[in-house]
């Protein structure tokens, strides 16, 4: 039986969605990701989805996810800040919905090889599987904002 062969696109898709559950993770234990990265590198047979493993997505695309979130975190959540309505404070958001931002923001900010239409759509799929349409619509509505203020 062959393996099936996926596409580079799709091992980044779920990097992404990796990335997202360790920079939850990260924020909600204290751990820096960076230790949770190497934790995870230990558990590579662990399962993302749909029968694919850790060892099966696009780990360096990965790597530099998480380590330009945590390397720029700072700036990425006053973006996030100052992209949000006035009626809303940063410290509202849930958790999972500032981890979607916070690494969609990172690649709008610091992978200027992907697209930015590539970037809103992965994380609006992403955010899809966690949220109903109006926190999606939300998420949508702070990256494409933060994607206007960078053109």
């Amino acid at each position: 039986m062959t393996k099936n062969r996926r596409s580079q696109g799709g091992l980044r898709s779920m990097a992404r969605l990796c990335a997202v559950q360790m920079v939850y993770r990260a924020h909600i234990t204290g751990c820096p990701m960076k230790t949770i990265a190497t934790e995870l590198g230990d558990h590579s047979e662990t399962v993302i989805t749909e029968n694919i493993s850790i060892s099966e997505m696009d780990r360096d695309f990965f790597l530099r996810l998480i380590e330009t979130v945590e390397d720029n975190s700072a700036k990425i959540d006053e973006m996030i800040s100052e992209n949000l309505s006035d009626n809303w404070k940063f410290d509202r958001l849930d958790n999972v919905m500032k981890s979607i931002l916070r690494l969609g923001i990172a690649e709008l900010l610091h992978f200027q090889d992907i697209p930015p239409n590539v970037v809103f759509n992965e994380y609006i799929e992403i955010s899809k599987s966690f949220f109903e349409k109006s926190e999606v619509a939300f998420i949508n509505g702070i990256l494409n904002s933060v994607g206007k203020s960078l053109s």
